[in-house]
């Protein structure tokens, strides 16, 4: 009986126009973040909510959750300030980073010192899939913190990009041979 009920209801969630479809997943998102009592603030005119969470020990991010253009999109910035002298060191570990992602963007802001990684799915995954929603902000959350240790370690140690994304990737696979 779930099932028929769960497979009705995202019939009635297909039934409507796109604009409708993207009220949906804003309420939906809402809730989630309620149910989960993170710390936010809900922009209700500008349609997004900003989640801080800590992104490493005791240094808190803020993350920006919004629906836009058929899309559910998660961001946060890694860097609010870096060195200048780093750039180009910076630009190859996000080209690392963006040709190890299936999904999302680790993007190098020149003109603000910044780096940012953006996610975003069609809103038609969160629209059906409640679930999905959830899933993909601790995804993002995971990998943003992947991301800003890397930094981190690149600013800090100076470690050449190379090394960062090896140790990663090593990091990773031990993880997933565990989990088995």
């Amino acid at each position: 009986m779930n099932k028929l009920k769960l497979y009705l209801n995202r019939i009635y969630r297909l039934s409507f126009n796109l604009q409708k479809q993207e009220e949906i997943v804003w309420s939906d998102l809402k809730k989630l973040h309620e149910l989960a009592q993170w710390k936010h603030y809900v922009y209700e005119k500008d349609k997004y909510i900003e989640t801080i969470l800590e992104i490493n020990d005791g240094k808190a991010g803020r993350f920006y959750y919004y629906v836009e253009d058929s899309r559910f999109h998660c961001s946060v910035k890694i860097l609010e300030d870096y060195p200048i002298e780093l750039t180009t060191d910076l630009f190859i570990l996000a080209a690392h980073f963006n040709n190890l992602l299936n999904n999302g963007l680790v993007r190098v802001n020149v003109k603000d010192s910044s780096i940012a990684y953006h996610l975003n799915r069609d809103l038609l995954i969160p629209l059906l899939y409640i679930d999905e929603t959830h899933s993909q902000i601790e995804s993002h959350f995971y990998t943003a913190k992947d991301i800003y240790s890397a930094f981190q370690r690149l600013i800090i140690e100076q470690e050449f990009p190379a090394i960062i994304i090896a140790d990663l990737l090593k990091k990773n696979e031990r993880a997933g041979e565990n989990a088995e």
